[in-house]
């Protein structure tokens, strides 16, 4: 199945949840949003929150500075 991730397709298998496909991605974990459609999901969520096909994700960095 294919979820995008800011607009990037990405292939993942079924039933994958959304922390690990996070995970697999080698990113920094810290300072960063999700949102599924539009809607922020709590990195508490993460675990239990399952991707579907055709699934659009958006990942927000958190920036600081002054």
């Amino acid at each position: 199945m294919v979820v995008k991730l800011n607009d990037k397709p990405y292939e993942i298998a079924d039933g994958t949840m959304l922390d690990a496909f996070i995970e697999n991605l080698d990113i920094q974990l810290q300072g960063i949003a999700l949102a599924i459609d539009f809607e922020v999901i709590p990195k508490n969520e993460w675990h239990n929150t399952t991707l579907i096909d055709g699934m659009s994700l958006m990942m927000i960095h958190a920036v600081s500075g002054g």
